[in-house]
């Protein structure tokens, strides 16, 4: 049995690590207006335990016409619906 999981990116310029197991799937990404952040829903496996021991993933938003290094994989993209911007969420690979 699967299940998913929200959390949180915060409209930061740096990167930004989540503690996910390596075949924790991200499966929507959106814009929240109420926290001024970006969600992201993981699909894990319902006995994840995440803990000190869980992989650590990093994730960086990036805004529209912001240079992306070769190694980031797109996650997906959002907007704000009162301004006239876009997110774009990707993880970095090494």
């Amino acid at each position: 049995m699967r299940t998913i999981h929200k959390h949180r990116l915060d409209l930061i310029s740096e990167v930004q690590e989540l503690r996910l197991p390596d075949e924790a799937v991200v499966r929507s990404v959106d814009y929240t207006l109420q926290d001024r952040a970006v969600m992201v829903w993981v699909e894990v496996d319902a006995d994840t335990v995440i803990d000190e021991k869980t992989g650590v993933r990093q994730f960086k938003v990036f805004h529209t016409g912001d240079g992306i290094p070769d190694h980031a994989v797109f996650v997906g993209s959002t907007i704000n619906h009162l301004k006239p911007e876009a997110y774009h969420v990707y993880e970095l690979n090494d």
